[in-house]
């Protein structure tokens, strides 16, 4: 019984740790995002994930899809405000039974502040502020059930058919509350950096296609309650990331293979398999 109580918690743990994965960067850094003034940006993305190799042997695994959409909008030439939210799925299995839940994620804000930027003949460099807020506004499953807040730098370069953009954020999870039995969920430090190269397409020049690199490094410290960690919470993990970009005019396809190539989980923790993004930008 007690064992069979340990691994609850764990999947509880794992339930926790999969709302992390829904908000990692893929195939575009939100940040990166950055519409005109006075236009638009949506995108929509399909993300599957998984989380198997259980170490307790009750034939734990969790199977997650999730589609997130952004909406960006060029509140002025040096500001930028963004807002997600996300449909989730999850399959999970324990002991011979499964569970399938579908809902809502926590709504989360975003705004982004233009600190520098220099336009040669030979490349574009620009930096940029960011600050945002995630909401305890989705469904029991997939929420925190706490208000973060998420401070964040991120910069871009661009030289001929070459693109890298970088980001780096903290997530303060429960900056002003506490969640659930009076849990705070581990705070969460992410590097994500991203290298393109874009080839036209034929003779249409508002065509291309773009192959993507990404690497994402995300540290998720242990939960706490009253000061204490929490036993089987926290992890951290590397991504190498192959994918694809193809750009017609206003509107871009894009899709990415998430791979794991090193992880720390912490007790039981489940590991983390491959992932699969599929999206589509449109700028209005």
């Amino acid at each position: 019984m007690k064992r069979f109580f340990c691994c609850a918690i764990a999947l509880c743990a794992v339930l926790c740790a999969f709302l992390s994965s829904a908000n990692a960067s893929g195939i575009s850094i939100d940040a990166g995002l950055t519409p005109a003034e006075d236009r638009w940006i949506v995108r929509t993305q399909a993300r599957y994930m998984k989380r198997k190799g259980d170490p307790t042997h009750m034939g734990r695994e969790m199977t997650t899809y999730a589609f997130p959409t952004v909406v960006a909008y060029g509140l002025r030439p040096d500001f930028t405000l963004l807002v997600k939210q996300a449909v989730m799925h999850q399959d999970s299995a324990m002991g011979g039974s499964r569970n399938k839940t579908t809902g809502l994620a926590d709504l989360f804000v975003l705004g982004k502040y233009k600190i520098y930027r220099e336009n040669t003949s030979e490349y574009i460099f620009g930096t940029a502020a960011t600050l945002g807020m995630e909401f305890p506004t989705g469904a029991e499953t997939f929420t925190s059930n706490t208000w973060d807040l998420v401070p964040g730098l991120y910069a871009s370069w661009r030289s001929g058919p070459w693109a890298s953009d970088l980001g780096v954020s903290y997530a303060w999870n429960g900056f002003a509350d506490r969640g659930r039995n009076n849990i705070n969920p581990g705070n969460e430090f992410s590097l994500d950096w991203a290298l393109a190269y874009q080839f036209s397409v034929g003779s249409d020049s508002r065509a291309s296609i773009a192959p993507v690199l990404e690497v994402s490094y995300k540290n998720i410290s242990p939960d706490e309650r009253y000061g204490h960690h929490v036993s089987n919470t926290g992890e951290s993990v590397l991504y190498i990331s192959p994918g694809i970009k193809f750009t017609k005019s206003s509107f871009i396809l894009e899709a990415l293979l998430q791979i794991p190539v090193w992880q720390d989980q912490k007790g039981m923790l489940l590991e983390r398999g491959a992932g699969v993004i599929v999206g589509v930008r449109f700028m209005f």
